[in-house]
């Protein structure tokens, strides 16, 4: 039998790409466990399963189940995360009010736990609800704020559900290139990630697209690829709603016949989404009026339109109106039609000089949003500037850097003579040769995944932290003594007469080399640096300073490391290196101790 941490952390994979089957069979498997955390996440898994099939009263009734468990047991990251599957399964029900509450409550519990990952789903779930209530410029902004914490965190699965929200603002405001180029990223992710379910929801949304543009065609080709991924998946909830939309189509291509049975399918599906059973009964009205019954007609839309303001849906309410003004004329009801025309008059002037400011107020989120991207990027190139990569995103995320290490293997470089030919080269010269010489090292850093610590004047720092130490500083220890044995110095013509550099010769450096244990961390706020500090620090350089020009002064717990480390990785292969005993000779600090130099096999 599996471990609890085992199967939770497979119902967490499962639930990223909305596997329903392989949820249920998870929570089978955590109902053999019999426990109380066990019970719990089995109903956070079903209702999980439940939700991405569709079956919303069963998913309500699976995570109120497992927030009551998660009370007993004073297990607050649960309850935050059930809260928010509660105001997932409430928004797609049209429960606004509801979703909105326990979003709130369940993001203020994450903020509290410190779960940015939390944070971020919750956010893009409140962008959710404003987008589906009409209020674009607050789900714009809620969605860029969730994106920005996916993008930190590497949830590449929240970045492709954000993305592809962001696309529906941008289709339901009309600008259809930004929704297309949203809708295809999305899309791209999801296949990238295996999920099946996001793949049918994004080629629905490019058909909607397509749709709104008058390509029909393209919209039906899209809208059947989504309701065959919805269907072998088991998701009604998405099966309805592409019907809908096919429905839609065939009407507007005048495939009445077509949109019959599509209509007839649609009716024999449970419909718990507002938005889709309304946009159903308008399309039921509409092939009332090609048939000719428009009494059947006025009382599908009448009930529509119930629907409609019980749910607090102006733009439909306004939808509905229009068809119920343009059914008045056909009926010569001037009466109905002079009401339903005021109605929808009044509405649809609301709606759009809703949608005026909203166009408005969507650039200046998007000049507000473009400025605080380029304050990050130039935050973020100051911190590459001056720190390791890795380090820099773990300052960007507001983590504070204190790090030790128990192996780490430290190399100090200096280049021999460099006083004395600075004092008789022009500034410009130094400066150059010295970027040259540095830049050539780092490049080799980076190859054998050392972290080039810093530079202080003529001399070069840097460290390995893990997984064979020794044998990889080793190796960037040789190649840098070949590297620069075989530089050719080369100036700019602009730097002026560069005649000294044929009889510089050979760039010639000592390296000291020692490995143990460190302390590591950011230091300063304005001209931040990542160093290294500990005893291996400073016997490292000593090594570097009792060695020899064109030499590698390793200790002897380094040539110890080395030995063992190669030893493991050897297999019958020739080693790359030979290890030379020099003897004993006093180390500052340290007095006598037996070192040994390292030379190329």
């Amino acid at each position: 039998m599996r471990t609890f941490e085992q199967i939770s952390a497979d119902v967490g994979a499962a639930t990223n790409i909305n596997n329903a089957a392989t949820l249920m069979r998870l929570a089978t498997e955590l109902d053999e466990l019999a426990t109380p955390e066990a019970t719990a996440l089995a109903h956070r898994a079903r209702g999980w399963a439940c939700y991405c099939t569709g079956d919303y009263p069963a998913a309500l009734e699976h995570y109120n189940s497992a927030l009551v468990l998660y009370h007993e047991l004073g297990n607050r990251s649960g309850v935050a995360t059930v809260t928010g599957n509660i105001g997932v399964v409430s928004d797609s029900t049209g429960d606004y009010p509801a979703a909105l509450e326990h979003f709130n409550s369940a993001l203020v519990l994450f903020h509290e736990l410190g779960n940015r990952s939390g944070v971020a789903s919750v956010t893009g779930n409140i962008g959710i609800v404003y987008n589906d209530t009409g209020d674009y410029p607050a789900a714009l902004e809620h969605y860029n704020s969730a994106l920005a914490l996916h993008n930190e965190l590497g949830n590449r699965s929240g970045v492709a559900s954000v993305t592809g929200n962001i696309g529906i603002v941008y289709d339901i405001t009309g600008d259809y290139p930004a929704a297309l180029e949203h809708f295809n990223s999305a899309l791209a992710l999801h296949h990238e990630l295996g999920n099946r379910r996001g793949v049918a929801r994004a080629t629905g949304n490019i058909g909607n697209v397509y749709g709104s543009t008058g390509n029909y065609p393209a919209a039906l080709e899209h809208f059947n690829s989504a309701l065959a991924l919805f269907h072998e998946l088991g998701n009604r909830s998405g099966v309805a709603g592409v019907t809908g939309n096919i429905l839609l189509a065939l009407l507007s291509t005048d495939d009445v016949d077509g949109a019959r049975r599509t209509l007839t399918t649609l009716d024999e599906l449970p419909v718990d989404n507002p938005r889709v059973a309304i946009e159903r009964e308008m399309r039921r009205a509409e092939i009332h009026v090609l048939d000719g019954d428009l009494q059947a007609a006025h009382t599908t839309l009448t009930n529509a339109l119930e629907l409609a303001v019980s749910h607090g849906l102006r733009a439909k309410q306004a939808d509905v109106c229009k068809e119920l003004r343009n059914l008045a004329q056909k009926r010569n009801d001037f009466a109905a039609y002079i009401e339903h025309n005021n109605e929808f008059t009044r509405i649809n002037e609301e709606i759009l000089g809703k949608e005026t400011s909203i166009k408005m107020a969507i650039q200046a989120k998007e000049r507000e949003i473009a400025e605080k991207d380029k304050e990050t990027a130039k935050h973020m190139a100051v911190l590459h500037s001056t720190l390791p990569k890795h380090i820099a995103d773990r300052v960007a995320r507001g983590e504070v850097v204190n790090d030790s290490f128990d192996n780490a293997a430290v190399l100090f470089l200096d280049i021999v003579g460099f006083t004395a030919i600075s004092d008789r080269i022009p500034a410009g010269h130094v400066v150059h040769l010295l970027d040259q010489i540095f830049t050539a090292l780092d490049v080799l850093c980076d190859r054998h995944d050392v972290t080039k610590i810093k530079t202080i004047g003529d001399s070069y720092m840097a460290v390995g932290f893990e997984n064979n130490t020794a044998e990889r500083m080793a190796q960037c220890a040789l190649d840098m003594i070949t590297t620069l044995n075989d530089m050719v110095i080369t100036m700019p013509p602009a730097l002026g007469d560069t005649s000294w550099t044929n009889d510089v010769g050979d760039i010639r450096v000592r390296i000291g080399l020692h490995v143990g244990p460190v302390t590591a961390g950011v230091i300063g706020t304005q001209r931040m640096q990542y160093d290294v500090w500990g005893d291996t620090v400073n016997i490292a350089s000593r090594m570097e300073s009792t060695s020899e020009p064109g030499r590698i002064h390793i200790s002897s717990g380094f040539a110890l490391a080395l030995h063992g480390e190669t030893a493991k990785q050897r297999n019958g292969e020739q080693e790359f290196c030979t290890v030379v005993e020099r003897g004993e000779i006093e180390i500052k600090g340290k007095g006598m101790m037996t070192t040994h130099w390292l030379e190329q096999s």
